[in-house]
């Protein structure tokens, strides 16, 4: 048996919609990802599901995005593949903002190049899992199978033969994903987003990213926390997560630098620059979504290491 994990994102991170994400896994060793096992090979293809997340897959594993991948990466290796016994080990929400899409595709792709003999080159790898990914959110976008894959904090250059670049991180920042145990599907959160933007918003927004993006090369943290300014996705998502200003005000009267939306949502990140704030973040958070079976609360660091081989 060959078992491979891929750690959850954050798409977006407030101020780069399409364009920042960053992979992250939790301080106390929990697995925040999925996990893929090849239990050797097989006659016809057969996928077993598990994980505390197991529930919210669809019943027919056939119509399981490991599966689609699977048949997605034969076709762009050129190749008929031996068939495979496979085990997911679902740790990530489905509909939760952590990528959880991306997450299944980036470590069923990762599995089945490395188990193949890397047939594909990291950037044909990268590609193929942002069109899987892509099929499920509407659109092709990188922001989070690129820090999935990769690890960090990655700006994505849709212009640029490199598609993505990695950027600083402040190593003493942890960040606390709270899932508030309800599902909300990206194709549904991208529905409200605004068709167009006016040219005032534009270069607002064009002035929040590189803002951002200036402050962590110039290791400004002031300056990094005061950039974080949704002016794209928030305005229209917050309907979605009424309690997102509440929330954000309590936290930030500890001092907390920022709040946010993971991805498309319901999942809300909070950056805290010492222990002491993401301690209590995660009690604050932890406490107001304990209702809900399903929720999940963790103080993160940044996942340096994408997908990998266990």
């Amino acid at each position: 048996m060959k078992s491979y994990f891929a750690p959850a994102s954050t798409g977006n991170f407030s101020v780069g919609f399409d364009l920042l994400g960053a992979a992250f896994e939790a301080v106390d060793g929990t697995l925040l990802g999925d996990e893929l096992q090849i239990l050797g090979e097989a006659d016809s293809m057969s996928l077993e599901l598990a994980g505390r997340y197991v529930h919210q897959l669809p019943g027919d594993s056939n119509d399981n995005l490991v599966l689609t991948s699977f048949y997605a990466f034969e076709q762009k290796v050129g190749r008929s593949l031996p068939r495979l016994k496979l085990r997911l080990v679902k740790h990530l929400p489905v509909g939760s903002g952590l990528g959880s899409s991306a997450c299944s595709i980036v470590v069923a792709c990762y599995a089945f190049n490395d188990y193949f003999g890397k047939p594909l080159s990291e950037r044909e790898l990268l590609e193929l899992t942002a069109v899987c990914e892509g099929g499920v959110s509407g659109g092709v976008h990188y922001d989070n199978v690129a820090p999935s894959l990769h690890g960090g904090l990655q700006l994505m250059l849709p212009e640029s033969p490199l598609l993505y670049r990695k950027l600083p991180w402040f190593p003493h920042w942890q960040v606390v994903l709270s899932y508030p145990g309800t599902v909300l599907s990206t194709k549904a959160a991208r529905a409200v987003l605004p068709q167009q933007l006016t040219l005032k918003h534009s270069i607002q927004f064009a002035g929040t990213v590189a803002r951002f993006v200036a402050a962590l090369y110039s290791e400004d943290e002031t300056e990094a926390f005061a950039a974080l300014k949704d002016v794209v996705a928030e305005p229209a998502r917050t309907p979605l997560i009424p309690e997102l200003p509440a929330i954000r005000a309590a936290l930030m009267a500890q001092g907390i630098g920022h709040v946010g939306i993971s991805g498309a949502g319901p999942t809300l990140f909070a950056l805290c620059s010492t222990p002491e704030q993401a301690a209590f973040a995660r009690d604050y958070l932890a406490a107001h979504y304990e209702k809900n079976a399903d929720a999940m609360t963790h103080i993160c660091r940044l996942a340096t290491t994408g997908a990998r081989a266990l």
